[in-house]
């Protein structure tokens, strides 16, 4: 790639663009064929992107902060740079988008002073002198050298062949002499590269212990580790590769049922393990198998990943190019050291107030942004008070405040989930002595139920402050926070489900709501556990049967609509009460759906009611 570019600003974006504005989940499965996503280009969100896009040869986007954020989607990568977007300057990009483009020699410049560019501006990137040429003027940026040789030679794959041949790892230090106490996740890095590093400092390799590809990934990374790697290339280790349909379970097209078939043809080839269709959601499925375990580098192919950081690992997500590299390598390959924010938990819950309002009221206190390339790691005496649903809970959303991961300190709890462990693990504890980029205390006791308006995570409100939520989403009005009337809490949907909240004890505190009550004549309650061994457990003690009574109806498990994929499509009308993470326009397919986020009892009392409700009301 030439190092002095000339491109032509062709869209300007707002904050928060996540990657479901970019391009829509139904289409991820149709193909391996990168070009193929290019049809799809911000399809729904602005839908001359690509007519603007076909003016310049090449194209430069500019947005303001996190932009790409969300899911880790690599396809919009493929979206973007096959509609000759070769360049994206913004405040700030998530850490999932950031990499993603990196591997695929995507360039991402961050720069403070977005409104110095305009629509149709001339642009021109030095990318040696890190320098930006704009109407006359230049302005600096700041890049790391390596992630700029990685830009300039179009990703990284001539590094990881060379580690394959070689297995050599560099590490350059932010601070050569630095000594003293680390954090969790400083530990657990160290103990994989074999010398003892803190934030900031880069490793060329990173080895891992464990990976996961579940069907929107595996057959893309699959066909591009045999095209890249030596055709019939045996994969690095079959014992801790796994592969396992959740998302799109059953099938809902011709080319889903294709790439699960594709995969256990893999699988059985290669000696790699693969799950059923319909034994559950890939990180709650894994804690139950016990594979994972404290101290370890776990990979996987979606954002909530960070789920996992719940038994004290390193759980990190991996997309279709570092899942390949992994597959091929045991690796991922140019690691910056994260920050770590310490999160000091004190005192317990009320009543009624449950997990998801812990990490709802952190968004509202922190954003979308705030956890931007830190790790979320959680302490305090609040924590021994929590089970590890609710532990699995917190760490599941720490990916909609643009986290790396998070990760829980271990103690009984944690030990007390350790089942018939696969391997050798390491309990990690962090040094009192250990630097944080922020440390913050949240009070559990003072807690209320909480709720987030559309169409963003971050949009949070105590549901007792319903009115005044009401009243500024008028008042703010934008396509993230649109204007919510009071008929619009008028509930008609619920949903009980996700890895965030289909687990056993969720489904325990829906059940003690529904028990005796029938669910509202203008709601359509679905509920789904996150596992085969959670769903039997509530067929065992009444639950379902509870469900069923009060008119519920209760599917296999799976991401399902979470994912925004199939078996529900919900209409213009659509007002959604639902305990998944995300509540983008666009989630549930209708544009004019709104969508809020809440705990278990918030949604099942709603769901009662006909309208948001406070849970405390029920219970």
């Amino acid at each position: 790639m030439k190092t002095k570019i000339n491109w032509k600003v062709t869209t300007v974006f707002w904050n928060d663009i996540n990657t479901d504005d970019i391009i829509r989940a139904d289409v991820l499965q149709e193909s391996t064929d990168k070009e193929f996503f290019a049809q799809y280009a911000f399809e729904k969100y602005d839908s001359e992107f690509i007519n603007r896009c076909k003016t310049a040869k090449s194209n430069v986007v500019i947005a303001w902060e996190n932009f790409g954020c969300g899911s880790s989607r690599e396809h919009a990568v493929y979206a973007l740079t096959y509609n000759a977007v070769n360049i994206v300057i913004a405040k700030s990009f998530p850490d999932i988008f950031y990499r993603n483009s990196i591997n695929n020699g995507l360039i991402l410049v961050r720069f403070e002073d977005i409104d110095k560019f305009k629509n149709w501006d001339e642009v021109e990137v030095d990318l040696d002198k890190k320098e930006i040429s704009c109407n006359g003027k230049i302005y600096s940026f700041e890049a790391p050298d390596d992630e700029i040789f990685i830009m300039k030679n179009g990703g990284q794959l001539g590094v990881v062949k060379n580690y394959i041949e070689n297995k050599e790892i560099k590490i350059v230090k932010k601070e050569e002499n630095k000594t003293g106490g680390q954090t969790m996740v400083e530990k657990i890095i160290s103990n994989h590269v074999g010398e003892k590093v803190f934030a900031w400092d880069k490793a060329s390799a990173m080895p891992i212990d464990l990976i996961y590809l579940n069907e929107v990934i595996a057959p893309a990374s699959i066909t591009y580790f045999l095209h890249d790697f030596w055709g019939d290339a045996p994969v690095w280790d079959k014992n801790w590769i796994f592969l396992i349909p959740d998302h799109t379970v059953p099938s809902s097209s011709i080319q889903v049922s294709i790439w699960i078939n594709m995969m256990k043809k893999f699988a059985e080839k290669h000696g790699v393990k693969m799950f059923k269709e319909g034994r559950g959601i890939e990180h709650i499925v894994w804690i139950e198998e016990g594979y994972v375990l404290p101290g370890n580098i776990i990979l996987w192919t979606d954002s909530h990943t960070c789920t996992n950081g719940a038994m004290n690992c390193f759980s990190i997500w991996a997309w279709t190019t570092d899942a390949e590299y992994a597959i091929a390598s045991w690796a991922m390959f140019n690691v910056e050291v994260p920050e770590s924010i310490r999160i000091n938990l004190t005192w317990e819950l009320q009543k009624w107030v449950y997990a998801k309002d812990i990490v709802l009221e952190l968004l509202r206190i922190f954003g979308a942004g705030w956890a931007s390339k830190r790790v979320m790691e959680f302490h305090g005496e609040g924590v021994s008070s929590l089970g590890m649903d609710a532990r699995t809970t917190i760490a599941n959303m720490a990916v909609e405040m643009s986290a790396r991961t998070a990760i829980f300190a271990y103690d009984e709890e944690v030990e007390k989930n350790i089942k018939n462990p696969k391997y050798e693990y390491k309990k990690i504890e962090a040094d009192e002595d250990a630097e944080y980029s922020d440390v913050v205390e949240i009070n559990l006791s003072e807690l209320e139920p909480n709720v987030a308006f559309p169409h963003k995570p971050a949009n949070v409100c105590k549901i007792v402050d319903l009115e005044k939520q009401i009243e500024k989403s008028q008042e703010v009005d934008s396509l993230d926070f649109p204007a919510v009337k009071k008929e619009d809490t008028k509930i008609n949907e619920c949903f009980l489900w996700a890895c965030t909240n289909g687990k056993y004890d969720d489904m325990v505190v829906a059940a003690k709501i529904l028990k005796w009550r029938n669910i509202h004549d203008d709601v359509t309650f679905v509920i789904i556990p996150a596992s085969d061994e959670i769903y039997k457990k509530c067929l065992k003690n009444g639950i379902i049967e509870t469900f069923v009574e009060a008119w519920a109806l209760v599917e296999s498990p799976n991401c399902w609509k979470c994912f925004g994929k199939h078996m529900w499509v919900t209409g213009p009308t659509g007002r959604i009460m639902s305990t998944s993470n995300r509540n983008y326009k666009w989630r549930m397919w209708a544009a004019e759906a709104f969508i809020f986020l809440a705990s278990p009892a918030s949604v099942a009392a709603s769901a009662v009611a006909g309208e948001i409700v406070d849970p405390r009301e029920y219970l």
